[in-house]
């Protein structure tokens, strides 16, 4: 195994323009650790926040003015290389993916070291730069929609649907038998309706949060709100009357003000937010099985090698991606 590895760091927060590459020793795993050769990862809009160090009151635990995690990258999809005594889950060998969120990130390299309850196994039959768009923004989407209880027959409208979260949530409400409206620009429109969705709505065009019948649409069992442009108020002028709303935060304000009001203004209606579990085991194996069943479809907008690293996190930062954007190491990591 090679003793030293190159990758890109940051020692400030900022944009792409402030990594920088640098070479590494690679650490060995301690008691209850793996070691993994990363063969594939993701850039998620919660990179580029990550990087950004936003919002602001994430620095709490991130690092108030210079970050702690020097290493980005959520999304590790690999094979375990070594692990440490009190390991007993996985071995060397094994096809290992996992969201390295709250261990410290550093997915953005050619290994990573990390605790053994971050990784689930991966299927065989599926492909690492496959399972390295889905770990963040999976879970997301998935324990969005179980907190809006989301079921066949439901009308469900996703927000925000055409970035790194949208499409996933478009696919796993319909394996779910839901009817799916999907809401964002309308370049993003043959991504959603690839992604599965009945109706795509240009939000630049129609506000869905007016009148649903104004926009030849039905009100909804349950709405997934991604792009938090309006107030949980508006999503509940087109809700059922017993119809559930939840918010992936991506504002403080916005999460204080849901998750405060929106259990008691929602009346009838379930507003709020949801009690994200980054990494959740059997989450991740339900989404590998769909992965391996053929459920669940990766969309990848382009790939990039790990030296590009600063210009896939731009690629998204910038919105040109349409699809997930895989950040895949060199055979030789000492670049």
């Amino acid at each position: 195994m090679t003793a030293t590895m190159r990758r890109f760091a940051r020692d400030a927060y900022g944009g792409p323009e402030v990594l920088h590459p640098e070479a590494a020793r690679v650490r060995e795993p301690r008691a209850d650790e793996v070691l993994v050769r990363v063969a594939a990862s993701s850039v998620n809009t919660a990179d580029v926040e990550h990087l950004e160090g936003r919002p602001w009151v994430s620095r709490v635990g991130l690092g108030l003015r210079v970050p702690r995690n020097r290493v980005p990258g959520f999304d590790v999809a690999g094979e375990v290389l070594a692990v440490g005594p009190e390991v007993t889950r996985l071995a060397p060998g094994d096809r290992v993916w996992a969201d390295v969120f709250e261990h410290g990130a550093g997915a953005f390299a050619p290994f990573v070291t990390a605790p053994e309850r971050a990784f689930a196994a991966l299927p065989e039959a599926v492909p690492f730069e496959a399972a390295a768009t889905v770990p963040h923004s999976g879970l997301l989407a998935w324990q969005a929609l179980a907190a809006v209880r989301v079921g066949a027959g439901d009308r469900v409208l996703v927000n925000g649907a055409g970035g790194c979260v949208g499409p996933l949530a478009i696919q796993l409400a319909k394996h779910l038998g839901a009817h799916v409206t999907a809401v964002d620009e309308a370049r993003r429109a043959t991504l959603m309706l690839e992604a599965g969705a009945d109706e795509v709505v240009d939000h630049e065009r129609t506000d869905v949060t007016r009148d649903p019948g104004r926009a030849g649409l039905d009100r909804f069992d349950a709405v997934v709100d991604i792009a938090a442009r309006r107030s949980f108020l508006a999503f509940r002028r087109v809700l059922a009357p017993r119809g559930r709303y939840v918010l992936i935060a991506r504002s403080v304000s916005g999460f204080l003000a849901t998750a405060t009001l929106g259990p008691v203004l929602g009346g009838r209606r379930r507003m709020g937010v949801f009690g994200w579990r980054p990494s959740r085991l059997e989450h991740l194996e339900t989404l590998g099985r769909l992965l391996a069943s053929g459920a669940l479809r990766p969309q990848v907008d382009r790939s990039f090698p790990l030296a590009e690293t600063p210009a896939a996190i731009e690629h998204v930062r910038s919105r040109r991606a349409l699809g997930k954007v895989l950040v895949v190491p060199e055979e030789d990591p000492t670049w």
